[in-house]
């Protein structure tokens, strides 16, 4: 589905670009050798949120739920259309609730009455859960077609970005060998790629990583969540250490990785770095990593940061020399 909507005034009304493309060819007018291009951008995000209900993680999701508010903010602002839902990862042992989206409406939406406090109460999911963490196996379950067409139905679009983040401080205990290729394949199989062929769901993980692995948290124990460590690398995601009181920075590197993923804007042709012009609703954008745009030459593409990051209905307007030009 599409991830970018272009629109060109050189070449014909309407392309279709980064994740939408489905095969761009462009060619330079004779009498210019600049290009421009006016865009748009898909704004659709599912969110699906796998929060450990073990013995050991009541003061985690208490810290997780005060993040809500300025998460919620900022995605409103942006004029992202969103859909939340929370999931344990308990799935066996006295309180086998995983597999299911938690609280009704099943999944939050930026219309959803009393929406922050709502989301807020369903972080907290208390610590009555198996102490067998299945958190994946728990996702798999809640992701599937038969739960999706249900009890879980309109949660899912086939056209928005997938973002699936896990809190937990210990390792997935889910029963599958080799669990990185199978969820991974698992989630190529249910979102399809994007038409440029980068995948449309993107796994983080707020956690004990291996760098912070002698922290203590809340019980004084902690394991290094290395099952979910590999689908964050799998798929280009967020790793954030749980070891905190304080989780903002993990949250709001997640935010801007989800922001990078809708709104980086693949170029069609190697520019001339020096000649990219940036302008945002008739303003000039400097080229900064702070609150501008930069060009990743790696990936031929702009992206935005901090207070350049465009609102969904933003007219963006990206300009350059390309370096094939004569």
């Amino acid at each position: 589905m599409n991830k970018f909507l272009a629109k060109t005034t050189l070449i014909i009304a309407g392309l279709f670009l980064g994740a939408c493309s489905s095969s761009v060819n462009f060619d330079l007018p004779a009498t210019s050798d600049n290009f421009a291009q006016n865009i748009t951008y898909n704004n659709k995000v599912d969110i699906l949120w796998i929060v450990d209900n073990s013995s050991s993680m009541l003061k985690h999701q208490q810290t997780l739920s005060t993040q809500v508010p300025d998460l919620v903010e900022k995605l409103n602002s942006i004029k992202m259309d969103y859909h939340m839902a929370v999931i344990t990862s308990s799935m066996g042992g006295a309180a086998p609730d995983g597999g299911k989206f938690i609280g009704s409406p099943k999944y939050v939406t930026a219309s959803t009455p009393n929406l922050i406090s709502t989301l807020q109460s369903r972080m907290i999911v208390g610590e009555a859960g198996s102490n067998n963490e299945r958190g994946l196996e728990s996702m798999e379950r809640a992701l599937s077609a038969t739960y999706l067409a249900n009890e879980g139905q309109g949660f899912f679009r086939n056209d928005a970005l997938l973002v699936v983040i896990a809190l937990s401080d210990e390792d997935d205990k889910s029963a599958v060998s080799n669990a990185v290729t199978y969820y991974t394949n698992f989630l190529d199989g249910i979102k399809a790629p994007w038409v440029d062929g980068s995948r449309s769901w993107v796994f983080n993980f707020i956690g004990v990583i291996p760098t912070s692995s002698n922290c203590s948290t809340f019980n004084d124990y902690a394991e290094s969540g290395l099952r979910f460590i590999d689908l964050v690398k799998e798929s280009g995601g967020v790793q954030e250490s749980i070891c905190s009181t304080n989780l903002s920075t993990a949250v709001g590197n997640i935010r801007a990785r989800i922001y990078q993923i809708l709104t980086d804007f693949k170029l069609t042709k190697r520019p001339v770095i020096e000649t990219i012009s940036v302008i945002i609703n008739g303003q000039t954008v400097p080229r900064s990593t702070v609150n501008g745009w930069e060009y990743i030459e790696a990936s031929n593409l702009i992206r935005f940061y901090g207070t350049a990051v465009p609102a969904a209905d933003a007219s963006i307007k990206v300009d350059f020399k390309p370096k094939d030009a004569n």
